[in-house]
């Protein structure tokens, strides 16, 4: 009876998470287009700190009686997000002289500025950690479990790489404008990657997927420093779904009537039964979406996943780093299936107790569950946060001139860079840098190594 209760709850709270990050993602940027860059700004903290408040109080009460009525009142919240913003955009049309007066606001806005680094090197760093994830499971099904996942691999390797070089080619054949420090950079950045990529295929410290992967993260940051380049593949995008979504209208008067008359019967029935109310909130919900640009959503879409994956992605590592090697999972490469196959019949001969390194124990120091449930609790923070830093970057508030040197005084010759394109460069050469590190200490007979499956259970 317990696993039904269970169920549902999981059920109700992904529901309840998934409808709050709909709100944040559609009424933000409504803050910011209808009530200017302080009501956004002001509108984003009201909702970071009502979510850490309730949530740290909802964690503190757990294990008392008062836990029930304190959910309630976490999860009244999501309803009350509309009205949230009606009430800063009305307060924000009444008095025009209210950035002198929120002293948190100005607060608020200078730390998104100036954690622009740290958004984009943790963003260089997760997507790192995503890609030698990627890496090291291909190689681990291929090795333990069948051989196609190799082909399988080389065909997503080639979509990957046939679609970082269109993109690739789009920078040289579209009308933009790129000074010579910034082309010299982007050659040295992009023959630097090449030769990276080669190396750890032809060496085998690293893998197809891997590389492929990593030339498509550098050629979309090189979009990301470049505005022009985003908005024009935004555009592209966008036009790319337009034609597909007239096709499919173009197909739907060939569907068969068994099907297309009980739709055109309950699309009816459902206008006249709902409410006016809810009416009302699909026209909100489509007037906000029309206010995203698609580059924003993709970007959000990116980062949440990289940083999402990153949670799951380094407890893994804290696991396999608590659990005893095993030369025989370490020392197995590739090899065909004929081979595989004779060395498993020869392993079945063996007693089951000489083969425990096969069907390995928990550690002895279990991973930091409690810290990542932590990070779970609190990830709508981290969302609000890095999504108020991205549309401050879209709108162009976070500045257009970093004096790099000197760093402190006026004296002596000044450096003055973009920000934004600053730190993009800056993340591309840290990641590549990381990928070095991490092939230097690859065994060439890994296949790409093996930290984040050393302690997967082979059956």
């Amino acid at each position: 009876m317990s696993f039904p209760s269970k169920t549902l709850n999981k059920f109700v709270r992904a529901l309840f998470a998934s409808l709050y990050l709909v709100w944040v993602i559609l009424t933000i940027p409504l803050a910011f287009d209808v009530g200017g860059v302080n009501c956004g700004l002001a509108f984003s903290l009201t909702l970071l700190v009502t979510y850490f408040i309730l949530t740290t109080i909802q964690l503190l009460a757990r294990r008392t009686r008062y836990f029930k009525w304190i959910s309630l009142v976490y999860y009244g919240q999501h309803f009350l997000i509309p009205s949230l913003l009606t009430y800063f955009l009305s307060y924000y049309s009444n008095d025009p002289k209210i950035e002198s007066k929120l002293n948190p606001v100005l607060i608020w806005k200078f730390l998104l500025i100036n954690a622009t680094p740290i958004i984009t090197i943790l963003e260089g760093f997760c997507s790192l950690l995503l890609i030698q994830a990627i890496g090291q499971t291909v190689n681990w099904l291929t090795m333990y479990k069948s051989d196609s996942w190799l082909i399988i691999s080389l065909i997503g390797s080639a979509v990957v790489d046939t679609g970082a070089f269109y993109c690739l080619y789009r920078i040289y054949v579209l009308p933009i404008t790129i000074d010579i420090l910034e082309s010299s950079h982007l050659g040295s950045l992009l023959t630097l990657t090449f030769g990276l990529c080669l190396y750890g295929i032809v060496s085998g410290k690293g893998s197809m997927i891997e590389s492929s992967l990593l030339f498509a993260y550098i050629v979309r940051c090189i979009y990301e420093t470049f505005p022009s380049l985003a908005e024009g593949a935004s555009q592209a995008l966008a036009n790319l779904l337009t034609s597909a979504s007239q096709n499919v209208r173009n197909e739907i008067p060939k569907i068969p009537p068994s099907i297309m008359n009980p739709i055109s019967e309950l699309v009816p029935f459902l206008t006249k039964t709902f409410p006016s109310s809810l009416k009302g909130v699909w026209e909100y919900l489509v007037e906000a979406l029309q206010k995203l640009p698609l580059s924003l959503l993709l970007n959000l879409a990116y980062r949440i996943g990289v940083f999402y994956a990153a949670t799951k992605i380094i407890p893994s590592l804290y696991k396999s780093v608590s659990y005893p090697s095993t030369t025989s999972l370490q020392q197995r490469s590739r090899q065909p299936s004929s081979t595989r196959l004779s060395s498993l019949e020869s392993s079945e001969r063996v007693p089951l107790k000489s083969r425990k390194s096969f069907h390995l124990k928990p550690p002895h120091h279990q991973p930091p569950s409690a810290f990542i449930r932590l990070i779970y609790a609190y990830s709508p923070c981290l969302v609000i946060a890095v999504y108020t830093h991205l549309m401050l970057s879209y709108i162009g508030e976070l500045g257009v001139e970093l004096q790099v040197w000197p760093i402190y005084g006026n004296a002596g010759t000044k450096i003055v860079v973009h920000p934004w394109k600053f730190w993009n460069w800056v993340n591309m050469a840290t990641t590549l840098i990381l990928y070095v590190a991490e092939l230097s200490n690859n065994e060439s007979s890994s296949g790409g190594g093996n930290s984040l499956t050393s302690h997967w259970k082979v059956e």
